[in-house]
């Protein structure tokens, strides 16, 4: 399929941002997240119920409704700077890319078949630099069939994946004409955790459009799958860690794709689900302990920090989970029905990312590996007892 970029304008907040909130501070964890772009992408069908609302109505609408719940989430229409003084969003009210792109293709050809690692970038497209470039990053696609693909993508420096699901549904809300129940969000975290001393993770850099090293495949778990693998995780369990165990959607998926690399996967099974559950807990435990707020920052630096090593050796397999499950991803609804299929924007390096279905109840893998690898995880028994 062809992508091409119709026009591309900025989208300013609705009123201007006051001049007392103009500065927005990051906290010490927001500067070591991944500098790039992360994103999502919502895939609609055409609404037959709203045969005579053309493109140019949809997008000014959008447009619209979108500047209005930017005075809500300001930080977003601004500018991330870089200076003396540290690191810090400039709320200048600059605003965000609304870019619109035509695809020479029907939306049922792109949600029948593998994903395209390249198509998938060129439905939502963003900057190589962060600093002075928008923040948020917006690519309406619309196909030949009236059918449309919303990509959104926002530097990890001010969101992560719940601050998009939010920002996203209050402009969903606000473009079906509700804008007075929008969410208003709290941009207060950096007295909690403010930052002392820049400290940059050495992440991989962005992906270059054009690369086969990696690619990406949607392994589909249904409600019915999940239930059996809830079941044989605490059938197979309960002797090790009692009768009361219940291994979450994720525990159990986490598995489901990891194992496939070792032997005796049956054996196996009982083992990694202790380990996983194990290590969430500890997680848990040792974060809910922690009381100062810098030892806090510094203990999330060095987590991150030990993942970066280690994601970056290649003396270790690594594959990075992010679960992005109850977040409502599949109810975002602009006022032409809620989403065919949602995305995830793939990264360079091997990751698998959990998104709940259509229908709420199963879990789609999102996986991203080499053609080599992808070809093994197909062909595993495993996996093809368990996915669609």
């Amino acid at each position: 399929m062809k992508v091409e970029i119709q026009w591309k304008k900025l989208v300013k907040p609705s009123v201007p941002t006051p001049s007392d909130q103009r500065k927005w501070k990051l906290t010490s964890i927001d500067e070591l997240q991944m500098p790039n772009y992360v994103g999502v992408i919502f895939y609609y069908r055409d609404n037959a119920g709203n045969p005579g609302v053309d493109i140019s109505q949809r997008l000014h609408q959008m447009e619209e409704s979108l500047s209005k719940t930017l005075t809500l989430f300001y930080p977003m229409a601004g500018r991330y700077i870089e200076d003396d003084d540290g690191c810090f969003i400039d709320c200048n009210d600059l605003g965000v890319d609304f870019v619109h792109a035509k695809v020479d293709g029907q939306i049922d050809q792109l949600l029948h078949r593998d994903p395209d690692m390249d198509l998938l970038e060129y439905l939502s497209q963003f900057p190589n630099n962060l600093v002075g470039n928008p923040l948020v990053v917006i690519q309406v696609n619309t196909f030949e069939c009236g059918g449309i693909a919303i990509g959104l993508r926002s530097t990890h420096r001010i969101s992560d994946v719940h601050t998009m699901a939010i920002f996203v549904n209050s402009w969903a809300t606000a473009c079906r004409g509700n804008v007075d129940v929008t969410v208003c969000p709290n941009f207060e975290l950096s007295s909690l955790f403010p930052m002392k001393v820049s400290a940059v993770a050495n992440w991989p850099p962005p992906r270059i459009i054009g690369s086969k090293e990696f690619t990406v495949s949607r392994f589909r778990f249904s409600g019915d799958a999940v239930s059996k693998l809830r079941a044989l995780a605490r059938d197979d369990a309960k002797d090790s860690m009692g009768n009361n165990f219940q291994p979450s959607r994720v525990e159990h998926d986490f598995w489901a794709l990891r194992s496939t690399r070792g032997q005796q996967k049956e054996s196996e099974f009982n083992e990694m689900v202790n380990i996983i559950h194990n290590m969430i807990s500890d997680a848990k435990t040792k974060y809910a302990t922690i009381v100062n707020k810098q030892e806090f920052c510094s203990t999330v630096g060095n987590s991150i920090a030990e993942f970066v090593k280690v994601a970056s050796s290649s003396e270790v397999f690594t594959i990075p989970f992010s679960s992005w499950c109850r977040f409502g991803l599949y109810e975002i609804d602009f006022g032409w029905g809620r989403p065919v299929l949602v995305s995830n924007i793939s990264l360079n390096l091997r990751s698998v990312f959990l998104i709940d279905d259509e229908e709420g109840k199963g879990i789609d893998a999102w996986t991203t590996t080499t053609g080599d690898e992808m070809i093994l995880l197909k062909q595993d028994p495993d996996i093809l007892a368990f996915t669609s």
